[in-house]
């Protein structure tokens, strides 16, 4: 069993940083009446980073055979440039759609061609590319608008 220091340290860092988050959630003013609170949205987050860092942390003391099974996946440096200024480009895209579109219609197109270029594209990803897209959005969408009373773009 081989340590990774860097990532354990780092773990270590998120998580008492997540503490510290959460701390600060706590002296928030809940007195107005919402239909979620004000804390609802930054406690889920919160949470979301304290467990990934837990995931992290486990990962850093793992086996030490790991790296060699990303090797062999890991794409070329030419499909590595592709992919991130394909990244870069979507999202760009995605920005400046979002003022012209509403935000339902450029983020379930944007989430699904960002699938399609970090992900396999046979027909059965793609179903559920666009299943988890549009889930996503209207997911989001709903808790916003609905539970938050936030409006989105």
């Amino acid at each position: 069993m081989k340590v990774k220091t860097g990532d354990c340290i780092m773990a270590l860092i998120l998580l008492v940083f997540s503490a510290a988050l959460y701390q600060q959630s706590t002296v928030i003013d809940t007195s107005m009446i919402y239909a979620l609170g004000p804390v609802f949205f930054p406690r889920i987050l919160i949470g979301i980073l304290a467990v990934l860092s837990l995931v992290l942390l486990y990962q850093s003391v793992g086996r030490a055979d790991g790296k060699a099974a990303c090797a062999k996946s890991a794409p070329t440096e030419t499909g590595t440039f592709i992919l991130r200024w394909g990244l870069v480009g979507l999202a760009v895209l995605y920005l400046l759609l979002l003022p012209v579109l509403s935000y339902v219609a450029a983020t379930i197109p944007f989430l699904f061609a960002g699938m399609c270029l970090l992900g396999p594209c046979t027909r059965k990803h793609l179903v559920i590319y666009g299943v988890v897209s549009a889930g996503i959005t209207l997911g989001l969408q709903y808790i916003f608008a609905s539970l938050l009373k936030l409006f989105l773009p």
